[in-house]
């Protein structure tokens, strides 16, 4: 990882400002107030003169706009020099990393390339799923279609209502009564994982009492299991969200 512009910004500071501007370029104003208390413990130990918190914080709270200014200037020259090599989930947290930072005109540069590599990545991304899921409709591989349909390259991409339509009704048509049965369960199972999955209306149960189950089960999230067994339709279930990280807070 390059270090240039924290270099760069050391290079510039008073010799009471450095140790507190690379204790903020190791993590913030806990790593701050952390060195404060150690150093404060140890002086008191050794009979030495403590230094004042309060001056320390206002010092670094000077300095922490530039510290995480030059900390994402220098993630940012890292990503572009690695340019295809790095991974798209890194490209993005970087350019979502900017959001935290008052850029100024040389960083709002590197943003606009990474924006861009961004999203050349991206739509590279979309046209091989799209054109995955048109294969996989067109040769009626019902599992690869659900698959496909759960996992979409990022979080804004959507299936158009035209495919969605043509997915329903392979899913619909090949969850029939006599279909093998562990076929019908990993069926149901990839149907449950998608954003169709109301619209699917399979066509039968096999006669096995596990794949009875699972429909009873899944009646909530695929309607026309009740319809089949005949049954009230419970409430859809919740919708599953992924764990939401803790908001990243800017040290204070």
């Amino acid at each position: 990882m390059t270090t240039t512009y924290r270099n760069a910004l050391l290079a510039t500071l008073s010799p009471e400002q450095l140790p507190v501007a690379e204790q903020l370029l190791r993590g913030g104003m806990p790593a701050v107030r952390t060195a404060v208390a150690e150093q404060n413990k140890n002086a008191t130990a050794q009979g030495r003169p403590t230094i004042d918190p309060n001056t320390i914080d206002r010092i670094a709270e000077d300095l922490l706009a530039k510290t995480n200014l030059a900390l994402w200037k220098d993630k940012a020259a890292g990503a572009i020099g690695a340019g295809r090599e790095l991974r798209l989930r890194d490209l993005r947290a970087v350019v979502t990393a900017a959001k935290t930072v008052s850029l100024d005109d040389e960083a709002r540069t590197q943003l606009k390339e990474l924006q861009a590599s961004l999203t050349v990545r991206l739509e590279i991304l979309r046209t091989q799923w799209n054109e995955k899921l048109e294969a996989a409709v067109s040769s009626k591989n019902v599992a690869e279609a659900l698959r496909l349909v759960a996992r979409p390259p990022d979080m804004s991409t959507r299936v158009s209502a035209e495919m969605a339509v043509k997915v329903v009704a392979i899913t619909s048509e090949a969850l029939t009564a006599d279909l093998d049965i562990a076929k019908w369960q990993e069926i149901v199972n990839l149907t449950v994982d998608t954003s169709i999955r109301r619209n699917v209306k399979p066509v039968g149960i096999p006669n096995d009492d596990a794949c009875k189950a699972l429909a009873v089960k899944n009646a909530g999230a695929i309607p026309e299991f009740a319809k089949l067994l005949g049954m009230r339709v419970p409430p859809p279930p919740p919708p599953t969200r992924a764990p939401r990280r803790a908001p990243t807070r800017r040290a204070s």
